[in-house]
């Protein structure tokens, strides 16, 4: 998971490596500095498909049955 993370900028369309939160945010600024030096840094951020080991689908899960707790909490 360390390798999730991949910065654009705004401006030109440069990319930095795959690499971690930190480091791609480092790399963009670096990036701003050097290219783009009066522009407050912007771009997106692409997050790597199938590097996260669960799907992202148990908080929606656990708060599904809290809801249905409360459903059923608020009949009785």
């Amino acid at each position: 998971m360390a390798d999730s993370y991949r910065y654009r900028c705004g401006e030109c369309g440069h990319r930095t490596a795959w690499g971690s939160e930190s480091r791609g945010e480092q790399a963009i600024e670096t990036h701003y500095g050097r290219s783009h030096p009066h522009v407050v840094p912007g771009g997106m951020v692409e997050f790597r498909k199938g590097s996260s080991s669960g799907g992202g689908c148990g908080c929606l899960i656990a708060l599904g049955i809290v809801v249905l707790l409360l459903i059923i909490a608020s009949r009785y």
